[in-house]
């Protein structure tokens, strides 16, 4: 491992046990109540350490969640994900998993979807890009070449408009009790296609609809 592989891992590390002390904060005081000061006595490092790897409380909220997604999210869906027959069906398959996780932690939705355009508004939106970014583009290039996505627009660009809808989705489900995620996502999944999807797909009518996303 070279020398700056070893600095890249153990910022790394330093990060993930800040986001960890964060986190027990988070469960123990509830998320408004928590200090970047009382984060940094929690993971016993100094103020300035702190503020060097997050400038703000949100961040420190964000870099723990996308950790977790990773962990819960990815590692028991990637591969149901990539088996499905279909763009649509794949998407809808991980945004299934996303739903449930999001009920699991509906505390921290709405600070870290007010970070995460903030961050667009900010124009830093890749300092702490969603793991979830890689995974998109993964999907869209295989759907590009399988014909079932339009092929003039990057994959990168395609991915970054499909989770602004997600996002917009959860944002939606936040706004009342009575909305259901799951299905505020199929609606985002299905404004994507009508824009995305290959114009021979369109035409033809083989564009799968919102009943049959999961198959």
């Amino acid at each position: 491992m070279s020398e700056d592989d070893r600095i890249v891992r153990k910022r790394k590390q330093t990060r993930d046990r800040i986001a960890a002390a964060a986190h027990a904060l988070f469960e123990r005081d509830g998320y408004e109540a928590v200090t970047m000061e009382q984060i940094a006595a929690e993971a016993d490092v100094a103020r300035g350490t702190l503020y060097n790897h997050f400038p703000v409380k949100e961040a420190v909220l964000v870099h723990w969640m996308h950790n977790e997604l990773e962990q819960d999210l990815h590692a028991a869906v990637a591969d149901h994900v990539l088996s499905r027959e279909s763009f649509v069906a794949r998407v809808a398959t991980l945004w299934h998993g996303s739903a449930n996780w999001w009920e699991r932690h509906r505390q921290y939705a709405a600070p870290y979807i007010r970070f995460r355009f903030q961050q667009v508004r900010d124009g830093m939106a890749q300092q702490t890009s969603s793991d979830m970014l890689p995974l998109y583009v993964q999907l869209i290039e295989q759907a590009q070449q399988a014909g079932e996505i339009r092929p003039d627009t990057a994959a990168e660009r395609l991915a970054h408009y499909l989770h602004f809808l997600y996002l917009s989705a959860v944002m939606t489900w936040l706004s009342g009790p009575d909305e259901d995620l799951e299905d505020e996502l199929g609606k985002a999944l299905d404004f994507f296609m009508q824009g995305a999807a290959h114009a021979d797909e369109t035409a033809s009518g083989t564009r799968p609809q919102a009943g049959s996303r999961r198959r």
